[in-house]
Parts: C-alpha cells; structure tokens; sequence
C-alpha cells in the first residue's frame, strides 16, 4: 500500500491532501484525550507507536506502489480506540515517509489507507460483534481481534488497488492476479498477529485494551 506520488494524477494528490485533512481536524477536535494523561498509558501509545513503524519495516513488493506489510491497525484499535489510533497510525506513516520508507508527496494517501480505512473497518465491525453476537470473552477475541485484523488488512487493500485502477496507474487485471492474492495472503498473517496479540492482552494486561469492557465479557450474568 506505499503509493508514489508519480502513480497518480496532481490532483488526485491534491484532493487526497484535502481529505486527508479533513479527516485530521475533527480527529484532533473529538478524540478523547484523556486516557493519554494517564503517563502510563501515554507511554504505552507512544511504544506501541514505534513498534508499529517496526513492523512496517519488514515489507515486500513487485512494483512501485504494490508494497505490502502487516499493518497493526486493529491492535491499536483495541488498544487505544479509533481515533487514537489513527492517529497513531499517522504519525508512523509521516515517520515512514520522511525515513525514506515512502514518499512524502503521498502521505495522505498512504495514511489514510494505513490508517483511516483499516481502523474504522475494524472499528465497524467490533460495534457490530458487540450489537450482534453474545457477549463472551472469545468472541472478542475472535470476531473483534482476527477477523478485525484480516478485514483491516482487506479493505486497506482493496481501496488501494481500486485507486490504483482507476488512475491507471495499474490494470486491474494485474492486480487481481498479481498484487491482491499475495495481500490477502497477509490478511490471515495480519489476523493471527491481531488475535493472538488481543487474546495475550486481554489474559496478562487487559488495562491496556480500552476497547475491552470486562463487565461485559468477564461478569456473569
């Protein structure tokens, strides 16, 4: 998913950057800051924020623009809530792209592929897990973490080959058969990292899973 600004349109990239902040000022106006005055808590996002940019360094790709990694947006999801953890996971695309790892003149659309897409999918789908199926501790584990995980994973590619698409940047047929098998092969590696991470948490520090409410999931009724 690291777009190059050569693979789409000038004002493609300009609008991206419009939506990109867009995006950014009522992310800024309606998080809830106050988890973060816990220092430990702060401390946590911050790390959890360098081990993301980490993990992006471990990444592979056939073409400019086709490069694939485990994203960790679902983890932080959990961890921190979505708006925390979008914007985390802007500033690690901000810090991959001035670390050379992308390019700087489409930030906006790699954070809001990275970022954006992946959180709010996932997001979507716990709120559904939560209205929908029982409340017990596996189907968080299960529904919210692995399955989060891999529709994070999904969405955030499938956008991308759909703008990659429609730009001609690359045809469709390309992709379908040589980018979005091989990146929905990461969705699983993607799924098993977010439930196993989410299960490990939830059993050791589950204070640090502010989306998981253990009077819902442990009390019972």
């Amino acid at each position: 998913m690291n777009l190059t600004a050569g693979l789409l349109p000038a004002d493609w990239l300009a609008a991206l950057w419009l939506l990109w902040g867009l995006t950014l000022l009522p992310l800024l106006a309606r998080t809830a800051w106050r988890p973060l005055r816990q220092p430990w808590r702060l401390n946590l996002w911050c790390a959890a924020i360098a081990v993301v940019f980490t993990l992006w360094t471990i990444r592979s790709g056939i073409k400019p623009g086709l490069g694939l990694h485990l994203l960790g947006a679902t983890v932080l999801m959990l961890m921190f809530g979505p708006r925390l953890a979008q914007l985390a996971l802007y500033a690690v695309t901000a810090v991959a792209a001035f670390a050379g790892m992308g390019d700087a003149a489409a930030y906006p659309a790699n954070a809001l592929l990275a970022g954006a897409v992946p959180v709010w999918m996932s997001y979507a789908l716990l709120r559904a897990v939560e209205r929908w199926l029982p409340p017990q501790l596996f189907v968080f584990i299960f529904a919210g973490g692995f399955f989060g995980g891999a529709l994070a994973m999904v969405a955030g590619v499938l956008v991308a080959a759909g703008l990659h698409a429609a730009a001609g940047s690359y045809a469709w047929a390309y992709l379908a058969e040589y980018y979005l098998p091989y990146a929905l092969l990461l969705a699983w590696g993607e799924a098993f990292m977010t439930g196993m991470l989410t299960a490990l948490m939830v059993a050791y520090y589950p204070q640090w899973v502010l989306m998981f409410d253990d009077r819902r999931y442990l009390v019972r009724r």
